[in-house]
């Protein structure tokens, strides 16, 4: 009789065909399309702390979620993010600033208001109450406590007045992330800063306050304008 073969003899060929074939296709495609894919994300190798603009366009920063007349004055700002509120004597930068400390208790989180300036005098009471800035999560201190990351906010009034250098100012931002810094300066007849100039450069907002009209600008948002009195 002839020779017989099994069955299964040729199936097991046809398997190994197939299995070289996938193989085949697969690395294909993976030097292929995988090759391109890499090449989509740019990638600088050999250069530190660089990133692509896809990689940015990507990334999500968290905001306070700020709405209202602040949000139309300066944007919604970042967690963390630093202001500098300037004026001339008498040209309501405290009003404005503890009318901001209100807002910020009422929507925000706990706010610390330092009033280096007025201490606990009755000009400062005399502002909460007529602002109606009482709250429970505003509190008051006549001086910078050491520590501040209670407090999701914290107002300098006046850092002239309280003699806080540029440093000094760069070291609170840096020790404390989380929290928001609103420094409070006066300016001269001329509109520089007293001791404010270099810090004006590294804060995200300004806000000048001149003749009872407050005008915003920075990095959250176009500015705008807003009554302090009225």
């Amino acid at each position: 009789g002839g020779h017989f073969a099994p069955a299964w003899g040729g199936q097991f060929d046809r398997r190994v065909h197939y299995r070289a074939k996938w193989t085949y296709w697969n690395e294909w495609f993976k030097t292929t399309f995988c090759k391109k894919k890499a090449l989509d994300k740019p990638v600088l190798l050999g250069i530190p702390d660089v990133i692509s603009s896809l990689e940015l366009s990507q990334m999500q920063f968290k905001t306070i979620g700020l709405k209202g007349k602040y949000k139309d004055l300066i944007g919604d700002p970042a967690v963390g993010f630093s202001c500098m509120v300037y004026g001339k004597p008498k040209s309501g930068k405290s009003t404005m600033s503890i009318d901001f400390a209100k807002h910020l208790a009422q929507h925000h989180g706990k706010v610390l208001y330092a009033a280096i300036e007025e201490g606990y005098g009755y000009t400062m009471k005399e502002k909460l109450e007529r602002l109606n800035a009482i709250h429970k999560n505003l509190f008051v201190s006549e001086q910078i406590p050491s520590k501040l990351s209670p407090f999701s906010f914290v107002f300098i009034d006046s850092v002239s007045k309280g003699k806080v250098d540029n440093n000094k100012l760069n070291e609170l931002i840096k020790s404390n992330p989380k929290t928001a810094f609103i420094f409070i300066f006066h300016s001269t007849k001329g509109g520089d800063f007293r001791g404010g100039q270099e810090n004006a450069h590294d804060v995200d907002c300004l806000i000048e306050v001149a003749d009872g009209v407050a005008t915003g600008r920075g990095r959250f948002g176009v500015g705008g304008e807003m009554a302090v009195f009225g």
